[in-house]
């Protein structure tokens, strides 16, 4: 009996430890190469275009693959399929430090496949072990997600300004040399999969019965899906287009980037946040209700009131991480099972960085017909006022995606 006990207790610490290492790579892969772009372009002589298609593929890969991620728990364990995803990640990451542009779109598109996997699956995992503690745990994997995406950025320049200046002789350009570098975060969660005894008790009979419901048909999973896909649009507009727009109300580059950097570490907070007092802090409509406000409020500020552009960028990085926390949690809380999860995760996965991929490129087109970021910010005044709208319905109660 007490043995039993240990292992569960020793496979539950591995899952959990597992669950973290994958998160720890959903975002840095993608953050940490575009502090190379410049480079990249120059060594390889690249077009605008052509350098913008490296960080666009990962965006639409993530749409392609989230429903086939979805589809794939009919028939394997969710455990499973993250090793795959995890497995698809370390390999695009490994052949794109190659140093070739066929190699640096197709790992792109690994790597893509791989994080669609793990954005997708995580929540169904979170809502099949740790049921009790969704919120808690979706923070934290969050967070985890903004430690990896912060450590591939700030290194990326330092590690390929190392190589160039000659401290060690390899035959591979400096910023190829920083992204094989990057790459050895990856080996953390594959560590955890081949030394961790996964246990029969955490994964599900193959021919376990669930309920066949069709998210695309449900209220709920509209609501839940477009409050996340929303929430991308959003986010992914702004980090596109913020220097730009500071840089336009006449702040410096050098203090462009640096308000931009506020948002990425403001984003951190609603994790340390709602990890410790998740149970103190209300409804989980409340919840959202707050995090979209702020957001709101930070375009708002941005517009009329330019000159505090500090506060509202750290006002935004908080608010728009508060609310993706929640919607992921809201994935788990408002599903009966986990394949339920895994294809409403799909289905806001494909919408959201389907909007994702073109939002940024939208706005660009308003601000190039009007020649200046009053219109684009009002655009996103209403692309936010929409966001409160889904929060509050998204929200209101435990209800089921079972329409």
């Amino acid at each position: 009996m007490n043995n039993s006990r240990r292992i569960t207790e020793k496979n539950t610490l591995y899952l959990l430890l597992f669950i973290l290492f994958i998160a720890l790579n959903l975002r840095g892969p993608v953050t940490g190469l575009p502090p190379l772009l410049e480079s990249i372009s120059r060594d390889l002589q690249l077009s605008s275009t052509q350098s913008g298609l490296l960080t666009s593929i990962p965006l639409l890969a993530f749409a392609v693959f989230a429903p086939v991620a979805s589809w794939l728990t009919r028939y394997f364990h969710i455990e499973r399929l993250l090793a795959s995803g995890v497995g698809l990640i370390a390999f695009g990451m490994a052949i794109r430090s190659v140093g070739n542009i066929s190699v640096l779109y197709l790992g792109a598109i690994f790597i893509g496949a791989g994080i669609a996997i793990g954005n997708v699956l995580l929540p169904s995992l979170l809502k099949r072990e740790y049921p009790q503690h969704i919120v808690q745990l979706t923070a934290l994997y969050v967070l985890m997600m903004s430690v990896g995406g912060f450590v591939m950025s700030s290194v990326a320049v330092p590690l390929s300004q190392w190589l160039e200046r000659g401290s060690v002789a390899l035959p591979m350009s400096g910023w190829a040399f920083a992204l094989a570098c990057q790459a050895m975060m990856i080996l953390f969660p594959l560590v955890i999969w081949f030394t961790g005894k996964f246990t029969p008790h955490t994964q599900p009979p193959r021919n376990a019965v669930e309920p066949n419901v069709n998210v695309w048909r449900s209220r709920t999973a509209w609501q839940v899906a477009g409050f996340l896909a929303v929430n991308s649009l959003f986010n992914y507009i702004v980090i596109a287009w913020i220097p730009s727009i500071l840089i336009a109300f006449g702040y410096s580059d050098t203090t462009a980037g640096l308000y931009q950097g506020y948002m990425q570490l403001a984003g951190a907070l609603p994790s340390l946040i709602l990890t410790p007092f998740i149970n103190r802090l209300g409804s989980h409509r409340r919840l959202c209700l707050i995090a979209t406000s702020l957001t709101w409020l930070s375009i708002l500020g941005l517009l009329f009131l330019p000159s505090w552009s500090g506060v509202w960028a750290i006002l935004f990085g908080f608010g728009i991480c508060m609310g993706f926390i929640m919607g992921l949690s809201f994935v788990a809380l408002r599903t009966t099972s986990t394949r339920q999860a895994a294809a409403l995760s799909g289905m806001a996965q494909l919408i959201g960085y389907t909007l994702a991929a073109l939002g940024p490129v939208m706005i660009g087109a308003l601000h190039d017909w009007q020649h200046s970021w009053t219109g684009a910010l009002l655009a996103l005044l209403v692309i936010g006022f929409i966001w409160i709208l889904l929060g509050w319905f998204a929200s209101p109660k435990p209800m089921h995606v079972d329409k």
